[in-house]
C-alpha cells in the first residue's frame, strides 16, 4: 500500500498518515496538498492524508478546492491533537537558547509560551516544523518548536511539551482515495451544492436536508472559479450517502441542478 501525505516527513501530517495506516504501509511525502491529490488520482489503490481542518486556524482552503475539482473523495477522518514541543540538541538548557525556530503557524500558537519562558530568543521562520528541527541539530543556542515525531526521529531532547497557547488545539485530517468504503453505521457525508442566483435560494435548498430529516453539522462558502461573487456551498451531513434519507435529499438535489459533487461519505473520526 502506498500512502501520499502533505510533506515533509516527521510532520503531524506524516503521524496522521501512520495513526490512518499503519507502519506496514509505503509513506511518500508531497510538497502540496494538490500533488497529494494528483498522485491518488494517478496511482489505482494509492491513498492519501491531507489536512482538512485546524480547530484555531479554520479549513484548509487548498484541500476544499482539491475536494471540489479532483477526482479523490475522503474515505476516513481522524483528529490528531497538536502537542508543540520545545526540542534542542541534547544538553541544551532554555538559558542558552537565543532563536526559536519553526512554521509560522506554530510560532504563533505558541507566542504566549515563548513571551514568558524565552522572551529575548529571535523567532526564526522555516518551511515547516520538520525543516526546523532538522536545523538544530548539533547546535547549543537554539530551539525548534515541532512534533514529537520530529524530535524522536533527530535525536532531539524536549525541554517542554505542549507549550501551545490553547490546549484545545486539533487537527482534522482527511484519508482521500478514488472510492469511499461502504456505510460503518457511524459515518459522516461532503458535499458541496450551488443554488440560484437569488432571493431565499439557500434557505429553500437547506430545506431539502431538514424535509429528509438529515441532520447538518456545518456549511461554509466557497467562491465559485467561473462567477464573480457568486458562491458554491460545503456541508457536512450526519450519515452516508446511501442511507435513506441522505439518498432521497441527494437526489432532490441532483433533480434541481443543485449537486456539485459527493466529496465523500467516511466513517467519522472517534
Amino acid at each position: 500500500m502506498v500512502v501520499y501525505y502533505f510533506g515533509p516527513a516527521f510532520t503531524n501530517t506524516h503521524a496522521a498518515a501512520l495513526k490512518a495506516f499503519g507502519s506496514e504501509a509505503t509513506f511518500e511525502p508531497c510538497t502540496t496538498i494538490t500533488q497529494v491529490f494528483d498522485a491518488v488520482a494517478d496511482g489505482p489503490g494509492s491513498h492519501g492524508v491531507v489536512p482538512i481542518e485546524n480547530s484555531t486556524e479554520g479549513v484548509v482552503r487548498e484541500t476544499m478546492d482539491c475536494l471540489i475539482e479532483r477526482a479523490p473523495v475522503i474515505e476516513l477522518e481522524l483528529e490528531l491533537d497538536i502537542r508543540h514541543e520545545l526540542l534542542t540538541a541534547p544538553g541544551v538548557t532554555l538559558e542558552a537558547i537565543r532563536v526559536v525556530l519553526s512554521h509560522p503557524q506554530a510560532l504563533a500558537q505558541c507566542r504566549l509560551w515563548m513571551e514568558r519562558h524565552v522572551p529575548r530568543a529571535a523567532r526564526e521562520l522555516a518551511p515547516s516544523t520538520s525543516a526546523a528541527a532538522a536545523s538544530v541539530v548539533g547546535r547549543t543556542d537554539a530551539a525548534a518548536i515541532a512534533a514529537p515525531l520530529a524530535g524522536s526521529h533527530y535525536g532531539l531532547s524536549s525541554l517542554a511539551s505542549d507549550i501551545g497557547d490553547r490546549h484545545d488545539n486539533a487537527t482534522r485530517f482527511a484519508a482521500i482515495a478514488l472510492e469511499g468504503p461502504p456505510p460503518s453505521g457511524h459515518d459522516r457525508t461532503t458535499l458541496v451544492f450551488t443554488t440560484p442566483h437569488e432571493r431565499g435560494a439557500l434557505r429553500r435548498t437547506l430545506g431539502i436536508f431538514d424535509d429528509a430529516g438529515v441532520n447538518m453539522t456545518r456549511i461554509e462558502s466557497r467562491p465559485l472559479p467561473s462567477k464573480r461573487w457568486e458562491y458554491a456551498f460545503v456541508v457536512d451531513l450526519e450519515g452516508h450517502q446511501s442511507d435513506p434519507a441522505l439518498a432521497q435529499a441527494i437526489v432532490e438535489l441532483r433533480t434541481r441542478g443543485l449537486l456539485g459533487k459527493v466529496l465523500g461519505s467516511y466513517p467519522k473520526a472517534s
